[in-house]
Formats: C-alpha cells, sequence, structure tokens
C-alpha cells in the first residue's frame, strides 16, 4: 500500500530532547479542531478526552491490508498492563462515505473493541480538515478484485499513524508504520507519567 504521509514536516516537529521515546516526539503540534459522531450517534469533539492521555488513529472500517495490522498493534499495546488498557481510542475514518454506523460497529465487533474505542465519521469537509492537520492525504483508488466483486468499487490508500495525545490535549508523540506494539506501550506510558 502506498504511504502518503510527512515524515519531513514530523521531523521536523520532533525534539532531539525526547530519545527516550521510540516514536517521533512532536512540539508543535496542535492537533484538530473536530466534532464527529462515534458509531453510536454520540459526539466525540478534540475535547471529549482533555486531562486523559488517549490515541488517536485513521482507518477505514472494510480495510485488508494496513487497518487490520495497525488495529492489531494498538490491542496488544492496551492488553499488556491494566494501567492503560483503558486508554481511550480515537479512530478517525479515511472513508466518509463507506463507514456507515453499521460498518463502523461491524468493524469494532469484528475486533472485539472495548467501548474506549470510538470510531469517528464525519462529512468529507470535515474530515478533510482533521487529515490535513494530521498530514495524511487518503486517496480513493479503483480496484478490480475480490472486493469489487462483492460491490466495493474502490479502495482507500493511506497511511495509518498512531498518534499519543497527552492529558492537554496535544498530540505528544507519532508512531508510523510498521507498529511496534511494545513501543507503543512503552511510549503510552512514558507520556501518562509526566
Amino acid at each position: 500500500m502506498v504511504v502518503a504521509f510527512s515524515l519531513t514536516y514530523l521531523l521536523g516537529c520532533s525534539s532531539p530532547n525526547n530519545s527516550e521515546l521510540y516514536g517521533t516526539a512532536l512540539n508543535n503540534h496542535d492537533g484538530s479542531r473536530f466534532s464527529l459522531f462515534d458509531e453510536n450517534d454520540l459526539e466525540v469533539t478534540d475535547r471529549t478526552h482533555l486531562g486523559q492521555v488517549h490515541l488517536i488513529t485513521f482507518l477505514f472500517a472494510n480495510c485488508s491490508s494496513l487497518c487490520p495490522l495497525v488495529t492489531s498493534s494498538i490491542k496488544q499495546s492496551l492488553e499488556r498492563s491494566e494501567d492503560i488498557r483503558n486508554t481511550p481510542v480515537l479512530v478517525i475514518s479515511v472513508d466518509p462515505k463507506g463507514d456507515t454506523v453499521e460498518s463502523r460497529i461491524a468493524f469494532k465487533n469484528r475486533w472485539e473493541l472495548s467501548s474506549t474505542w470510538r470510531y469517528l465519521n464525519g462529512n468529507e469537509k470535515e474530515l478533510e480538515s482533521i487529515w490535513k492537520n494530521f498530514y495524511l492525504n487518503p486517496q480513493e483508488s479503483a480496484i478490480e478484485s475480490l472486493n469489487s466483486q462483492m460491490g466495493r468499487k474502490y479502495d482507500i490508500v493511506h497511511s495509518s499513524p498512531v498518534y499519543i495525545v497527552d492529558d492537554e490535549g496535544r498530540p505528544a508523540v507519532v508512531h508510523t508504520n510498521p507498529i511496534n506494539p511494545d513501543h507503543l506501550y512503552e511510549d503510552l506510558i512514558r507520556i501518562s507519567k509526566r
């Protein structure tokens, strides 16, 4: 899968003083203002988890390549310790038209994700602003595969960074693929102790 993620920019945001982190430390990343709805049609904003360290990543429910790997890595990280097991995870859609309420619920059920995982979607204009602020550029591409035979005529080419957001609501660290569950766990512990 093509990865359209600007590591050059993120490295410019990083701090050489945070070498104890496995991911890329971010100093001047303000995240993004947003108000989206989860799979239960409940509003979630960028301020919902203020005061809590949480994760933000970008997926789509019918993804069969990168998204399962990222989801598995996050789950493995969180399951390592009771201290972080209930860390909120905000999954932001990169496929606003395909990530219906039903497909998001099915995704969460398939992966046996707890209620601390919230799968967010909104209109494309809202999402484009968020994607831009998190340096993503998802692209729809036509596919000729089993998916297209099953009625899905497109795929989404995207990256799936995992951001650790500190308790003040600022992205503090980003992990890019391949996501190492042990490293993500260690960085979550470090950011939680700050």
